[in-house]
């Protein structure tokens, strides 16, 4: 079934996905971005993002993160800080019940607490408090309304803490902050484009949202209207028509249902006038270029226009392109469940228990199932046990930093956050050996694999459409120049996925859902993966 020779001149990427732990919602691996990342998404990348250099060993051994750490990219530091912030709650709370003169500025941020965090864990009231911080992490109306409270109204009250130097509360907070400090603005926004690409990718509905229900799962912890105003003003901004249009409805519902004024009657109404104007001003220049978040007609002629994504939806649906519209439209539809394999196609795939690829599989078989035929695809299930998943993990931490940005020589665009790993840094997890049986082929030593990357991606988390070969760039990079271009890539999901989370391929019309300890092999030169 695969190539039984020695491959001492290509290279095997070797790829650990961290999504969201026992997640509501995780990421499509794929392309979707802001207007501006558009063109650039939409051209075929080669490669992972790793600047140009495949062999990517950046790192000796654990050095410590990048600072600031980038907290809404990744499930691992959303769990820190949930975890870090059921500390921090605590402390305020007990400020709040001594200092009654600046009560409301401390219970302006207790109330979103416990409207989100508390009344979105207390179904987990006998767990451990890192239990319910994973649950917070894993939603990503809660992590979103985290991440705002340390932008928002924790930092206006600790601005008002320095002011009156409450010496001990300040000594607390700026020790539970670390070295890296709390999140800010570029959080708050990582974290509204990550519920955007959710409302985008998924046709979220934003009433669904703002009320707390994400696809079937009600999780009982929705969003303010002066929260779900601030993310359609940032939709409109960054000119997500449809998106934009859906959120401003969603706040106009909430703020009538609830009789609320913390958002001003002139401020919506502007916010509509302005975005109807902007979408309707240059509807046929955007329309032309493919802008990804048009309605099929200006909105002020024909106020019940339908997103023209719907329409490019079901007019590409099964297209198996690359290229352009078709595509994007394909992807969406891999990453919400569809495949495009043929009764014919599907006829020559099956399932196996595999014990002669070497003596060691005698006595543990390898539960083998056929993805796709040419280019082969192989997944192997229940390939890594639990302790090594730990150990990965535990690997990983120190060396986590954000990806480059999407327009960094070679990189490919991607919201997550990575480590690389070399075999001395996982003794207790001899994955590459473990690979070199299965494979024949070579995969540790300097002419053989890379590093191992582990990728850890939060809510709403995503990678452009790439090929993992590096095509005529290899040429540009004296490793690969060394050790020839990449053939073939071996993934492994550390986690379960509840909702989400597909593995797209386009080219060949399927997808693959993440299941925790399953393995997946391919040759990245022929296979365009989102």
């Amino acid at each position: 079934m695969l190539n039984k020779s020695s491959q001492v001149n290509n290279l095997v990427v070797l790829i650990f996905l961290v999504s969201v732990i026992t997640s509501i919602i995780s990421p499509c691996y794929g392309q979707w971005g802001t207007p501006s990342e558009q063109a650039l998404n939409k051209n075929n990348q080669t490669g992972d993002d790793d600047g140009g250099n495949a062999n990517a060993k950046k790192h000796k051994g654990p050095e410590g993160p990048m600072t600031p750490l980038p907290y809404a990219l990744s499930s691992t530091y959303l769990t820190y800080l949930a975890r870090t912030e059921m500390e921090l709650y605590k402390d305020i709370k007990n400020y709040a019940k001594t200092l009654k003169e600046r009560l409301a500025m401390a219970e302006a941020y207790l109330t979103d607490y416990e409207d989100s965090t508390i009344k979105g864990t207390e179904h987990l009231a006998d767990a451990d408090e890192w239990t319910k911080a994973s649950q917070v992490s894993s939603n990503p109306l809660m992590s979103y309304r985290m991440v705002r409270r340390f932008a928002n109204e924790f930092d206006v009250f600790g601005a008002h803490v320095n002011q009156y130097l409450e010496g001990k509360l300040v000594e607390r907070v700026n020790k539970l902050g670390g070295q890296f400090g709390f999140p800010g603005d570029r959080d708050c926004n990582d974290g509204i484009d990550a519920l955007l690409r959710l409302h985008y990718v998924y046709d979220l509905k934003a009433m669904d949202l703002v009320n707390g229900k994400i696809m079937d799962v009600e999780t009982h912890v929705g969003l303010t209207p002066s929260q779900s105003f601030k993310i359609a003003e940032y939709s409109a901004r960054n000119e997500y028509y449809t998106l934009a249009l859906d959120w401003l409805k969603a706040t106009e519902y909430k703020i009538k249902e609830l009789n609320d004024t913390t958002v001003s009657a002139f401020s919506l109404a502007n916010t509509y006038k302005r975005l109807i104007e902007k979408h309707d001003r240059d509807f046929e220049k955007n329309r032309y270029q493919g802008h990804l978040y048009m309605f099929s007609d200006r909105i002020s002629t024909v106020p019940d226009a339908v997103p023209l994504k719907n329409i490019m939806m079901e007019k590409y649906r099964g297209d198996r392109s690359d290229q352009g519209e078709a595509g994007h439209y394909a992807f969406l539809a891999l990453c919400n469940g569809d495949d495009f394999l043929t009764p014919k196609e599907r006829s020559k795939l099956y399932c196996w228990i595999e014990t002669k690829r070497h003596p060691y599989f005698t006595i543990r078989p390898l539960r083998m199932e056929l993805i796709y035929k040419d280019p082969e695809m192989i997944q192997f299930h229940d390939i890594i046990p639990d302790a090594w998943i730990k150990d990965f993990r535990k690997a990983a931490m120190p060396t986590l930093q954000r990806a480059p940005a999407p327009n960094s020589p070679g990189a490919t665009p991607r919201t997550a956050i990575y480590a690389w790993l070399e075999d001395g840094h996982i003794p207790d997890a001899p994955i590459a050996r473990r690979m070199e049986l299965m494979f024949n082929l070579n995969v540790r030593g300097m002419n053989a694999s890379e590093a191992l990357q582990i990728a850890s991606y939060a809510f709403g988390g995503h990678v452009s459409t790439h090929y993992d070969s590096l095509g005529v760039r290899s040429t540009d990079d004296p490793i690969i120049a060394w050790k020839g271009d990449r053939v073939s890539t071996y993934l492994v999901y550390l986690n379960n996925v509840e909702k989400g989370g597909l593995t797209a391929f386009p080219i060949v019309g399927t997808h693959i859902k993440p299941i925790k300890g399953t393995g997946v092999y391919w040759y990245g030169f022929k296979l365009l993966v989102f």
